[in-house]
Parts: structure tokens; sequence; C-alpha cells
């Protein structure tokens, strides 16, 4: 595997290294969301979740669209969810719903 692909890689795991990442993630799985919407799922401050979905964002993992004064966010690549819910088979839970898992 060519080092750009390996450094790649790195950098989407280490993003989602963050367990509340994950979360705002697994919230998006069912469709958009605002950022009040988000916050209530994961009970964070809307400003924590908007710091991480800036992140995201960034990095190009989730959409984002204004209406009026209200941020709406999506997923932008639906292999996320696969990759997620892959990821949590890895887990000592032995969870099989990425969206099933809480942070440790």
């Amino acid at each position: 595997m060519q080092e750009s692909v390996c450094c790649g890689i790195a950098e989407f795991i280490a993003v989602l290294a963050n367990p509340y990442r994950v979360r705002i993630l697994c919230v998006l799985f069912d469709g958009e969301a605002s950022v009040g919407e988000i916050a209530r799922a994961v009970n964070l401050p809307p400003a924590h979740v908007s710091s991480h979905l800036r992140v995201l964002y960034d990095r190009g993992y989730v959409d984002r669209r204004r209406e009026w004064k209200q941020v709406f966010y999506s997923l932008r690549e639906p292999r996320i969810e696969s990759f997620l819910t892959m990821a949590a088979s890895f887990t000592s839970t032995g969870e099989s719903s990425a969206g099933e898992s809480s942070p440790q």
C-alpha cells in the first residue's frame, strides 16, 4: 500500500478516534439533523457539537445546509456507516451496530 494511502487512512481513523464524533456520525445514520437535535442525542452542549461537526465537515465526512438560522448536517459519505458498523464488531462489547454502542 502506498504511503499516501496509509497516511490518508491514519488521518481518517484519527478523526474518528474521538467517541463524540463517532456518536455524532451515528446520529446522522438516520438522516439529516440540526445541531440542536444532534446535541440532544449525544448529550453535549451545542457549542461542543458544532466544534466536532466543523472537524467532520472540514474533512469531508458530513455536508451542511443552512435554513434561516439553523444549520443541518448529513453524512456526505454513506460508506462511513458501513465502516463504523464493521469497526463495532471489533470492540470488546461485541455490538453489531455502531449506532447501538456508547463510548467508554
